[in-house]
């Protein structure tokens, strides 16, 4: 079984891997620049970290607006604002 599955696998990379070649060589044959795509492997982590800052951002100002919601004269219900 295992056998079967992996001798479909190789067959569809190899039909895979003739249509891109042929894709490919049509370009060259055209005189149409080949261009390889433009990948930035940092893009993902930033946006990652972005996303952290605001979300603690956010947290922050919720906090301080529950704490004024909540104010009456006393340190009765307030939270501790999270530092950075």
């Amino acid at each position: 079984m295992e056998t079967i599955l992996i001798l479909l696998v190789v067959g569809a990379l190899n039909v895979a891997c003739f249509f891109i070649g042929a894709k490919v060589g049509q370009k060259v044959v055209k005189g149409e620049p080949i261009e390889l795509p433009k990948v930035d492997p940092m893009k993902p982590i930033r946006e990652r970290e972005d996303r952290k800052e605001a979300k603690q951002k956010q947290e922050y100002y919720d906090t301080i607006m529950s704490n004024i919601e909540n104010y009456d004269g006393t340190s009765r219900g307030q939270k501790d604002v999270p530092r950075g």
